[in-house]
């Protein structure tokens, strides 16, 4: 006998969409339960901050769907020299690359916290 397929019918998510689905989804829940630490722990600055608070479940489903396989999130520029880093030393790495890589990629943007 012929078993219905729950699924049938619904569009499946690849594997970058559900990537940004669920990194917008976290970062989004991260804003709204501490702004500041999340736009620290992400990068975020005030305007985005914002986006990502207003955005319903149902948005960021629909503006992943429409983005099809484009990343919203990138990776970091240091990937490959993180990856090679001694891990005891990863942390600190990575922190000052995000320091410097945050002030670039957002020049003259508002701080969140503020």
């Amino acid at each position: 006998m012929h078993q219905p397929n729950p699924a049938a019918g619904r569009a499946a998510l690849s594997d970058v969409q559900l990537a940004n689905l669920t990194l917008l989804l976290t970062i989004r829940d991260s804003v709204l339960q501490d702004r500041a630490a999340a736009c620290l722990r992400f990068a975020l600055d005030a305007v985005q901050a914002d986006r990502l608070a207003g955005m319903t479940v149902q948005q960021a489903m629909a503006l992943v769907a429409n983005l099809g396989d484009a990343t919203l999130f990138p990776p970091r520029t240091d990937l490959v020299q993180l990856l090679d880093t001694p891990l005891p030393l990863v942390r600190p790495v990575a922190a000052v690359h995000a320091a410097r890589a945050t002030q670039a990629a957002h020049p003259g943007a508002r701080q969140a916290w503020a």
